[in-house]
């Protein structure tokens, strides 16, 4: 049997620790690469989200610009009446809450005697 010196027992049992420690880093850095690959797929998947989201957020912007441009547009349209017509409907409505000649004078602009004909018209009981 070859006897073994001691400078022969501790070159085995470094080479036997390296071994050991060559073990755990090649385990530490399989588990680094899955996590380095995980990682990477979770900021993939936020890159799309946020680009999703700046699409949707541009989208909508753009719709709201539409939309203010259609208001704004339709705001130009409209026209309040201010025929003879529209100051009869309002005078006749007056009269019905029970508003005297003196009051469609003052509200609605008309003439005294178109006053005192629409009030004397709308107060006659029916037959």
């Amino acid at each position: 049997m070859i006897s073994l010196s001691l400078m022969h027992w501790l070159l085995i049992g470094n080479m036997a620790l390296m071994f050991v420690v060559g073990l755990m880093m090649f385990g530490l850095r399989r588990q680094q690469n899955r996590e380095s690959r995980r990682l990477d797929g979770a900021v993939n998947h936020l890159q799309k989200s946020y680009q999703a989201m700046s699409k949707s957020t541009i989208g909508m912007g753009r719709k709201i610009r539409q939309l203010d441009g259609r208001i704004q547009s339709a705001e130009r349209k409209v026209v309040l009446p201010t025929t003879d017509e529209a100051t009869y409907q309002q005078a006749s409505r007056l009269v019905g809450l029970g508003a005297s000649a003196s009051d469609l004078v003052d509200n609605c602009g008309m003439a005294r005697g178109e006053a005192e004909l629409l009030v004397s018209l709308k107060r006659q009981p029916a037959h």
